[in-house]
């Protein structure tokens, strides 16, 4: 549930959404990002460039049904924050302005599009979590891949999240398609299944419940694992050898923007060291080298498709609804 001072601000950022009044020094932003930290990005953004900003928030879906809705005359000038995936299908809609920014020279080229459709400024991943006292007491080995989580050991104490409510678990289920391919995929998680104890409803609740001693293993995600951990939990965070997906979170002009130029300024600030520097406080992870985050190592990060994860999400989640749902 939103907070007091979460709905608070997210009530004033909607009120500051006036696309009438824009003028030359005044952008206007999209964003899925939270409030909270949006609050903090906005206000070194000013700062730094002296624009006037001007941002709606809504969730990710809300925003890409807005976007679609508006194609030819799009209410804001970019937006920052977007799902990689909402990125790529936009591009191919026609709906992005690109620029190539030379504040994302250094950033690798994985992380943006070559065009300069979009530009990626941070990311998550999955990870598995282990309650490292629980495998000490019932001599359980750590896993070390995705398919160690089939042995019959693992049966009754495994808790991941529900890939019909929860993107980490989303993330996991269609890296493990393009891993594998479908059908594999598909025979893997019926196996997976015969061992897992709960699916829960939201990503970080595995990390939790494993912290906590009710199961010995959580599918998860990074920062979940990581928070935790610092706290005191007696967690350890293992990245499979195949791999993990990643979520990159991105800013992308709309094409016929009415304020370009300060479009543009917002690309560059959020590719520029000061802008990681302060979204680090934040995030799990962001893209410019050198730029430490929350999560001080580098994953092994798996090839992940995000465009064809998002064409065929509706499916394979309903799919997953119907072999699994308990």
């Amino acid at each position: 549930m939103m907070s007091t001072i979460a709905a608070a601000l997210a009530l004033v950022l909607a009120l500051l959404w006036l696309p009438a009044s824009a003028g030359a020094d005044t952008v206007r932003i999209y964003t899925h990002n939270d409030e909270k930290e949006m609050e903090a990005f906005v206000a070194d953004l000013k700062a730094a460039t002296g624009l006037d900003v001007q941002v709606l928030r809504m969730s990710s879906n809300e925003l890409r049904a807005r976007v679609v809705a508006e194609k030819g005359n799009i209410g804001a000038d970019l937006q920052w924050g977007m799902p990689n995936s909402h990125a790529l299908l936009a591009k191919q809609e026609g709906l992005l302005e690109p620029y190539r920014s030379k504040e994302w020279d250094a950033i690798p080229a994985r992380f943006k599009d070559p065009e300069g459709h979009w530009h990626g400024w941070s990311y998550w991943f999955n990870a598995i979590a282990v309650n490292t006292d629980i495998l000490q007491k019932k001599g359980l080995p750590k896993p070390r891949t995705w398919a160690d989580l089939l042995d019959p050991r693992w049966k009754g104490e495994i808790v991941m999240p529900n890939p019909g409510t929860s993107g980490t678990a989303y993330l996991v289920v269609a890296t493990l398609i393009q891993l594998m391919g479908e059908d594999r995929a598909w025979d893997y998680l019926s196996r997976l299944d015969k061992n897992v104890a709960e699916y829960t409803k939201s990503g970080s609740a595995p990390a939790e419940q494993a912290g906590r001693g009710q199961y010995a293993l959580a599918v998860t995600w990074d920062q979940a694992v990581i928070s935790r951990k610092a706290k005191g939990y007696p967690l350890d965070l293992i990245i499979p050898e195949e791999g993990v997906g990643f979520d990159l979170d991105s800013v992308a002009i709309f094409k016929g923007t009415k304020n370009l130029a300060a479009a543009k300024k917002v690309v560059d600030y959020v590719g520029s060291e000061r802008a990681m520097r302060v979204v680090a406080k934040h995030r799990s992870k962001v893209t410019r080298p050198g730029v430490e985050a929350l999560v001080a190592f580098d994953p092994k990060l798996f090839p992940y498709d995000a465009a064809r994860a998002g064409q065929d999400q509706d499916r394979v989640m309903l799919a997953w609804k119907t072999k699994f749902q308990k």
